[in-house]
């Protein structure tokens, strides 16, 4: 692509225009106006994210989605820009990040993704929290680099291959359900039919960007699973790619010329009787990965296969508790923008689920009221039924819906905080004693047919998420 026009429009035209035609039947790509995405993002007031590219906005759809906005910076090159868009709407996978569509006005060059939730693999590995390191057992770990390697092996295995070229854990982001979705296609490549790429400058982040590719300038798909054994790497010793002076792959290259040396840098949480073996295999394939001559590292078809061997021998465990992985991944919020409240703190309130606390009982459950120090009246709902959807009720915002404020879950076991509706139930209006005032019936006609359309609208939108 050599144009060198001042109007991303009419390098979308001249370059792009029968692509994204394309992409638009496909996968209904959208065009975003700068006004919109004002709009949607609330004039860019919450800050995901920056990097050397630009800032990433969270934004809100009118159908109620939440997504995130990569706005790049003015100056941004408009045909790496198209690069970008072109080479990540070829993509559909369940493991990468989804492309919604792009905003391409003068000094407002933005993209729009889906929004995934729960931070990426970097901080579940790196950053832990307030009470130390997440716990992170080897079964999830085992699960993301498997679908992780998934993805890649869809995308090198597509008509014209797709290279990322830049695989690191701050690139994996979590989702809800904590599966991994590979983010950033800035660097990408479509390759041409001899499956490598020369380029001018050394693209990519230092620890993890292939040797063999800083020598010739020369891109390949070996040059992805490279990456990827530093991210196993990253996942079996919990050890960042640099620190500082310090490389891991030279510091695993040296352990592994000294033998059984290489367990000492094993992360400890893993690193037990019953798994050693299994993690020294995963070690075993990370130096495969990361061997200088490209021609005997293994595909990233045959690294999704040997981890799903891995996996399939590592003796499984019973539903993973919230004081567990999941409590660590998900204290950030599996349903959207609802915290979750510990068991301690819920006993605490509701003097350990008291008769005196309990307000209501159903088939479902049973329900408990509380004023928290804190904040508003809540109600907390006690229930066993696993099918309750979290993330589906946290989506419903609407006035005249009572809103989730907190949950806590363990295996099949659910605690709900709602807000407190004081003034009862329509059923207990209707049927009391006392009667109904007229007026109040006639507030309660007016304004319930908004509720029950916003239900509907919440409905459609949850069913067609759940059908893709």
């Amino acid at each position: 692509m050599d144009y060198q026009g001042n109007n991303l429009n009419d390098f979308f035209q001249t370059n792009g225009h029968l692509v994204l035609k394309s992409v638009d039947n496909n996968y209904k790509l959208r065009s975003f106006t700068e006004k919109e995405i004002k709009h949607i993002t609330k004039r860019y007031s919450t800050l995901l994210g920056s990097g050397s590219f630009g800032d990433v906005y969270k934004g809100r759809l009118d159908d109620q989605r939440p997504v995130a906005v990569k706005r790049y910076k003015n100056g941004t090159n408009k045909e790496e820009f198209a690069k970008e868009v072109i080479v990540h709407s070829q993509i559909n996978h369940k493991n990468v990040v989804k492309l919604l569509g792009c905003c391409i006005e003068e000094n407002a060059i933005m993209i729009v993704m889906e929004f995934i939730c729960n931070g990426n693999l970097y901080n579940i590995l790196h950053c832990g929290n307030a009470d130390g390191p997440i716990p992170f057992h080897l079964h999830k770990r085992l699960d993301i680099a498997i679908e992780s390697a998934e993805a890649l092996s869809c995308m090198h295995s597509m008509y014209s291959p797709v290279l990322h070229g830049d695989i690191k854990p701050a690139n994996i982001l979590l989702d809800g359900k904590y599966l991994p979705k590979l983010s950033d296609f800035g660097i990408a490549r479509l390759l041409s039919t001899d499956e490598a790429q020369r380029t001018k400058t050394v693209i990519g982040c230092i620890g993890y960007v292939d040797p063999l590719f800083c020598q010739s300038g020369i891109l390949t798909t070996k040059s992805d699973v490279y990456s990827f054994g530093v991210v196993l790497l990253e996942m079996i010793t919990r050890k960042k790619a640099t620190d500082g002076a310090t490389s891991l792959t030279q510091c695993f290259s040296e352990a592994l010329g000294r033998g059984k040396k290489v367990r000492q840098l094993f992360d400890v949480e893993i690193a037990n009787d019953k798994n050693i073996k299994l993690i020294e295999d995963i070690a075993k394939l990370a130096a495969t990965c990361l061997r200088l001559d490209d021609k005997m590292r293994p595909t990233i078809v045959e690294v999704a296969d040997r981890l799903r061997r891995i996996r399939k021998a590592l003796p499984q465990r019973k539903s993973e508790s919230s004081t567990g992985i999941n409590n660590g991944l998900i204290r950030r919020g599996k349903a959207e923008d609802v915290p979750t409240i510990s068991l301690d703190e819920m006993k605490k309130i509701t003097r350990n689920f008291s008769n005196g606390a309990l307000i209501g009982e159903s088939s479902q459950g049973r329900v408990f009221f509380k004023v928290l120090k804190y904040g508003p009246e809540y109600a907390f709902k006690s229930s066993q039924e696993i099918d309750l959807k979290i993330e589906a009720i946290s989506r419903l915002k609407h006035e005249n819906v009572v809103q989730l404020l907190g949950y806590w879950v363990e295996g099949d076991k659910y605690v709900l905080a709602y807000e407190y509706a004081s003034g009862g139930t329509l059923h207990d209006i209707l049927h009391s004693e006392d009667g109904c005032d007229r007026g109040a019936m006639c507030e309660l006609q007016s304004r319930s047919p908004t509720k029950h359309e916003h239900c509907r609208q919440g409905s459609e939108t949850i069913a067609t998420q759940r059908a893709m």
